[in-house]
């Protein structure tokens, strides 16, 4: 193994072949919290063989979800695509050593029939047709055994039956390297000691190792962390339609939200009742801790880390928070406590930014019901509210108005508060009407009162209590 100074080294090692989804960004974080719990180096590496689908704007798409969620690399290593070079060399020695053939089976149906012919051929033969072009890849020659064993951090040692590995590709016959070569040449060189990955790469374990021990080097530890799945409990991959990280983001997630339901999957010591920093999560991270069985990706559970993200927020922050969707109401000269009441209040609705807004407008925006009659009393209503000065404007004064008012008129509270919810909002529930009010200011709320009395018919009154 390359030189890694003793320290721990992990690598995400993504195709650019599509955007980062919640299994890649579940094994970065777990490669990076094993990192930064034992002071080590976390590598980004983009294994591009595949140079038909793989796209550079991929790989800036990757970087820039890695770094939205705090999983920033401390190494950036060459793109595979670029170390072909080494790659040849690697490939070289193997065939001194004798320790891969040509292989002129035209596929590998072929060569799982018939192709220890090719294994067999002399050397004459082979030089032969090497030197007439005969298409060909390069195989390694899989001792006979009938066990290989390998340990696994996470699954202990694990025996694959002899029988169910047979001499696998490592390149091409121009000497372009196989995923398998590529991959194992690359984290030696990088100096990898943990190689921490998805349960789906396990069956290439015993190949890698036998590449390993080919070339004198010694192998890394391995980890295979189970797979996310989805609800019908398939693999959930970016060819099933799995939600990407670029679209959390835009959604308005908060990254920290993301990340704390992250380590929840496959890792029961993650906290669940609050949201915990990378830094904590990595303090408290143990490999040996990750359980084997596959975690089912549930977005319930993810709200309610959304939730939890935006119900910690400090009063300030959170305003900043929601600065922009107070704006388009003229609310400039409410008062902060005020704002930050009716946040309160609509949280409990919320796990995103973008929900937050929402509530926001549709609370604010006294869009009204399309149905709903103006209360026989609004006009009434309205008149006592020009009473509270524009300084005492604020949701307590509202609210002892409404009180009052609604006493005067011997309304119960289904009588009363209800059609005006309905009427002003279009909705059954929502923030209190003072507060509402309140966030609107006194010019807005008495405009928006005379637009709808104007605009619609007065209704007998009690007769829409219902509505």
């Amino acid at each position: 193994m390359a030189e890694s100074d003793g320290r721990v080294v992990t690598r995400f090692a993504p195709s650019p072949t599509g955007s980062l989804h919640i299994g890649g960004a579940h094994t970065a974080l777990f490669n990076y919290l094993w990192a930064r719990r034992e002071q080590g180096s976390f590598m980004l590496r983009f294994e591009d063989t595949d140079r038909s689908r793989s796209d550079i704007l991929y790989e800036k798409s990757i970087l820039e979800d890695l770094k939205w969620l705090g999983i920033v690399p401390d190494v950036l290593s060459p793109r595979q695509s670029s170390r072909s070079e080494r790659h040849k060399e690697v490939l070289n020695f193997l065939i001194e050593r004798g320790a891969v053939y040509p292989c002129f089976c035209s596929s590998s149906e072929e060569f799982s029939k018939g192709g220890h012919s090719c294994r067999s051929m002399n050397p004459g033969e082979r030089k032969s047709r090497i030197s007439r072009k005969d298409p060909h890849c390069w195989r390694f020659e899989v001792p006979a055994s009938p066990n290989y064993t390998y340990f696994d951090i996470l699954r202990g040692k694990i025996s694959v039956p002899g029988c169910a590995a047979e001499d696998f590709a490592v390149a091409r016959g121009d000497g372009s390297a196989t995923y398998l070569l590529a991959c194992a040449a690359d984290d030696h060189d990088s100096g990898v000691t943990h190689v921490i990955r998805g349960e789906e790469h396990m069956p290439n374990v015993p190949k890698q190792e036998m590449i390993y021990r080919a070339m004198g080097w010694s192998p890394p530890k391995w980890a295979h962390i189970p797979m996310i799945l989805d609800r019908e409990r398939r693999k959930l991959s970016k060819r099933l339609g799995a939600v990407s990280i670029d679209e959390y983001r835009e959604s308005g997630w908060a990254p920290e939200a993301v990340v704390s339901y992250l380590a929840t999957l496959s890792w029961a010591q993650a906290p669940t009742d609050r949201i915990a920093p990378l830094s904590e999560l990595a303090g408290m991270f143990d490999l040996n801790s990750v359980a084997r069985f596959a975690p089912v990706h549930d977005e319930a559970r993810m709200r309610h880390f959304g939730r939890l993200f935006l119900s910690g927020l400090a009063d300030e922050t959170l305003l900043a928070y929601c600065s922009d969707g107070f704006s388009e109401f003229g609310s400039s000269g409410v008062a902060k406590s005020e704002k930050i009441a009716f946040l309160r209040e609509v949280l409990p609705e919320c796990a995103t930014k973008r929900e937050l807004a929402f509530q926001i407008r549709a609370n604010l925006s006294l869009s009204g019901s399309e149905t709903a009659d103006a209360p026989e009393w609004i006009e009434d209503l309205k008149e006592r509210f020009t009473l509270i000065p524009d300084i005492e404007w604020d949701s307590s004064n509202i609210k002892n108005i409404m009180k009052s008012f609604q006493k005067e008129k011997g309304l119960k509270g289904a009588d009363f508060f209800h059609p005006l919810r309905i009427f002003l909002t279009g909705m059954s529930r929502g923030a209190p009407i003072s507060l509402i009010l309140s966030c609107i200011g006194r010019t807005d709320t008495l405009k928006r009162l005379d637009e709808y009395r104007n605009g619609r018919a007065a209704m007998p009154g009690g007769d829409n209590r219902g509505q």
